[in-house]
C-alpha cells in the first residue's frame, strides 16, 4: 500500500512537470543559501581555530586598553613584574610602529612589528609568520628586516630580493628574508604580507618606541592558563585601574570569534528563510490548485474505496517530494556556492575553507522536506475532506 502511495505520488508530480519545476525554485534557493552560509560559517571557525592553535593553549595576550580615552602606557617595569607571576613562563613585548620605506627611488607606508633579541623567537613559536626565502633573525642584528612577501613582489616596480638595502625612515636595513604568503582569516593571525619585522633595536634607530602594541605572555602550562591571566589582569587594575589592559587566553579569543561567526551565521540564515517562506508558499499554492483539478480523481478515488488518510498521505507525499528534490538541488547548489566562495576568498589571500558535515547535508534535506509537508498539509487534508459525490459532480 505504501509503495503504491509513492508511486501515485510521484506519478503525479511528474504529470505537472513544469509547475512542480516553478514551485521547486524558491525551496533551492532557500537551502542553498543556507547551507552555503553554514558551510562557510563552520570553515571560517576551522580557520581562526587552526590559527588560534599556532599560537599555544598556553599563550596569553595582553592589549593596553584606557580608561576614559587615555591609553595605558606599558612600562618595562611592567614587563618586568609579569616575569615575577606565578605561572608565567616569559614574557616578549611586541612593539609596533607605521614607517616609510623607500626602494629604488619609491616610498610606501609599512607597518613595522618589532622585539628584543631575546624575544625575537616568539614569532616562529606563535605561529606569526614563516620564511620562505632567506633567513630568521640572529641575536644583536639591529639593520636587518624581514619583510611580508606582498611588498618584496607587488609594491614597488622591481621586486626586493634578499640581501637588497632598503631605506626605512632615512635608515638603512638589509632584507634577510621573505615571508611566505599567509592566509588571512576574520579574527585571527597578523597581516604578514604587509608587514615589515625587525629586533627593537632595529626599531630604535627610527623610533623612540619604549610601548609595546601587545603582550605575549607563556603560561607554565595549559592548566594554570585561566588562573595566570587572571592573575595578570589583577596585577594591572591595581596599578592602571580597571579595563586598563584587555587580557585574553587563545580560547578566550576563539570562543568570541565562533560567537561572533554564528550570529553572523544565523542573521544570514535568518535573511535566507524569507526565501524558504515564499518557497512554502508556493508549495501551498502548487497544491491547493492541484486539488481544485483534481477534484473528480479524488472523488474517484473515494468512490473504489479510498479513505480520507490514504488521500490525505498522498497529497502529502507530493509536498514532501517537492520539498525533497528542491532540497537535494538547494544543498549541492549550497554546498558548491560555498566552495566558490572559498577559492575567491583564498585568491584573496583570507583563509576561507568551505566544511561538509553529515549535520550539515541531513540538516538542510530535513529542513526542505519538513517546509514542503507543512506548507502541503492544508490543502491535502482539503482534498481529504472532500465528499465522493460532490467531488465526482465537480465541473
Amino acid at each position: 500500500m505504501a509503495v503504491d502511495l509513492v508511486s501515485e505520488a510521484f506519478k503525479n508530480l511528474r504529470r505537472e512537470g513544469l509547475r512542480t519545476f516553478l514551485t521547486l525554485i524558491g525551496i533551492v534557493i532557500g537551502i542553498a543559501a543556507i547551507v552555503s552560509m553554514v558551510s562557510i560559517g563552520a570553515g571560517l571557525g576551522v580557520a581562526v581555530e587552526q590559527q588560534l592553535d599556532s599560537l599555544g593553549a598556553e599563550t596569553i595576550l595582553v592589549i593596553p586598553a584606557g580608561i576614559q580615552n587615555i591609553r595605558t602606557t606599558i612600562t618595562t617595569s611592567d614587563v618586568r613584574n609579569l616575569n615575577s607571576i606565578s605561572g608565567v613562563e616569559s614574557v616578549a613585548p611586541i612593539y609596533s610602529q607605521s614607517a616609510v620605506m623607500e626602494f629604488n627611488g619609491e616610498k610606501i607606508n609599512v607597518s613595522i612589528s618589532a622585539t628584543s633579541a631575546e624575544d625575537a623567537e616568539i614569532f616562529d613559536e606563535t605561529g606569526y609568520f614563516e620564511v620562505s626565502e632567506g633567513r630568521d633573525f640572529e641575536k644583536n642584528e639591529s639593520t636587518a628586516v624581514l619583510i611580508g612577501n606582498v611588498i618584496a613582489n607587488t609594491y614597488f616596480e622591481r621586486k626586493i630580493n634578499v640581501r637588497k638595502q632598503v631605506l626605512i625612515n632615512g635608515e638603512t636595513y638589509k632584507v634577510i628574508g621573505i615571508l611566505a604568503p599567509q592566509a588571512q582569516s576574520f579574527g585571527g593571525g597578523p597581516d604578514t604580507g604587509n608587514s615589515v619585522f625587525m629586533s627593537l633595536d632595529g626599531l630604535q634607530r627610527i623610533s623612540d618606541a619604549d610601548e609595546p602594541g601587545i603582550i605575549f605572555v607563556s603560561a607554565a602550562g595549559k592548566d594554570t592558563v585561566e588562573e595566570t591571566s587572571e592573575e595578570i589582569e589583577e596585577y594591572f587594575e591595581k596599578r592602571y585601574g580597571e579595563d586598563s589592559v584587555i587580557v585574553y587566553t587563545t580560547e578566550e579569543i576563539l570562543e568570541q570569534v565562533n560567537s561572533l561567526l554564528g550570529i553572523i551565521t544565523i542573521f544570514i540564515m535568518g535573511i535566507a528563510s524569507i526565501s524558504l517562506i515564499v518557497g512554502g508558499i508556493g508549495i501551498m499554492n502548487a497544491m491547493v490548485t492541484s486539488v481544485l483539478e483534481r477534484t473528480k480523481e479524488i472523488g474517484l478515488y473515494k468512490a473504489i474505496g479510498a479513505s480520507n488518510g490514504k488521500v490525505l498521505a498522498m497529497f502529502l507525499l507530493e509536498a514532501g517530494f517537492i520539498g525533497l528534490v528542491g532540497g537535494i538541488i538547494g544543498v549541492l547548489l549550497g554546498l558548491g556556492l560555498a566552495g566558490v566562495i572559498a577559492i575567491v576568498g583564498s585568491s584573496f589571500g583570507y583563509a576561507l575553507t568551505s566544511v561538509v558535515t553529515v549535520e550539515i547535508v541531513g540538516g538542510g534535506l530535513a529542513f526542505s522536506i519538513i517546509i514542503g509537508m507543512l506548507s502541503g498539509f492544508y490543502p491535502a487534508l482539503r482534498a481529504s475532506r472532500l465528499d465522493a459525490v460532490e467531488a465526482l459532480r465537480y465541473e
